[in-house]
């Protein structure tokens, strides 16, 4: 009596575990079939837009001069890419993110052009052998309408130039 106890509990004990499994496996096949074409929650579809594609203003690559002032910093940088947005200074010791400072842009054949910026990344903890140009992406923050108008105009002459030479930018 006894060990036909056991097998009954034995064999009812492995009908509910393999119960639960099959169950567990169609819940996930189920929310996988449901939610495959749904986007993510708070990314709309641009969730697949390759980075470069997101950028809210055009971007142009450049090499212009400038100097980042802050109250106990100064340096002289070089310009890689620029777009009304921000842009990607070069220099070997790129500042500490959320830094915030003074940005002198020598524009070609225009004003020198004042503006505020804040850092926003670095590739200063890369490896020097994975990085092309050091330094840092920053942001323009906080700036007057009469400095971004001629900031646009100083990108669009040169996205004019760029496209001129047949470049490509990306």
């Amino acid at each position: 009596m006894e060990s036909k106890f056991i097998l009954n509990s034995i064999g009812l004990g492995g009908a509910f575990f393999c119960g639960i499994i099959l169950f567990w496996f169609v819940f996930v096949y189920l929310k996988k079939r449901i939610t495959a074409n749904q986007p993510a929650q708070g990314y709309p579809a641009a969730a697949k837009i390759p980075w470069e594609e997101k950028r809210q203003h055009p971007r142009v690559e450049i090499n212009w001069q400038a100097v980042l002032e802050s109250s106990d910093r100064t340096e002289k940088v070089a310009l890689r890419d620029i777009s009304l947005g921000g842009a990607f200074v070069c220099c070997q010791q790129p500042w500490a993110l959320q830094d915030k400072f003074q940005f002198n842009l020598d524009l070609p054949d225009r004003q020198p052009l004042q503006l505020n910026a804040e850092v926003v990344w670095s590739n200063v903890n890369m490896p020097p052998e994975k990085v092309v140009n050091r330094g840092m992406g920053i942001r323009f923050i906080n700036n007057p309408e009469p400095a971004r108008r001629q900031l646009q105009a100083a990108i669009d002459a040169a996205l004019e130039k760029s496209d001129e030479s047949g470049e490509k930018n990306p």
